[in-house]
């Protein structure tokens, strides 16, 4: 039992590549296995948390958990909180036309009073398509320009 526990937990170690050594056109047959390298875009925007300070107008509220997104450039992957449930999803964005497309969504479990804020969250997120960086804020603007979510960096 022991044996079969340790292979399981051998299986879950990190992603690794096989590299093939190679010394003058001749093949040793040795590898190496390295960890895959992860990409992250050092644009101030993408692989940074941010808190989300308000929606549509309105303080962001603490419920269970402190409301954040994080845009994760590796995959376009959008993860975060809405106070309650996790979002997941993914983005399009282009830094240069400060321009944004997210497609997210929330979980499901019902916590009091939260709702409120979910709805406009998930509204807000939907509705959002261009955005502006000042200093550690970012604010999220819909197609009319007005302002539907405002962040902070974590």
């Amino acid at each position: 039992m022991l044996i079969s526990c340790l292979g399981l937990m051998a299986c879950q170690s990190s992603p690794t590549q096989k590299v093939t050594t190679k010394s003058q056109g001749k093949s040793h047959g040795s590898s190496v296995e390295q960890p895959l390298k992860v990409i992250r875009v050092n644009d101030g925007i993408q692989d940074i948390p941010w808190t989300i300070v308000q929606i549509a107008g309105q303080k962001a509220k603490f419920f269970h958990h402190q409301p954040y997104l994080q845009f994760s450039s590796q995959f376009r992957q959008i993860q975060g909180n809405t106070g309650c449930n996790n979002i997941s999803g993914t983005y399009v964005i282009d830094t240069l036309k400060h321009s944004i497309d997210l497609n997210a969504r929330a979980g499901y479990f019902s916590c009091d009073s939260a709702l409120a804020q979910e709805a406009e969250l998930s509204d807000a997120l939907q509705a959002a398509t261009q955005f502006q960086i000042q200093a550690k804020q970012m604010t999220m603007q819909n197609s009319r320009g007005q302002t539907v979510l405002v962040l902070e960096r974590k």
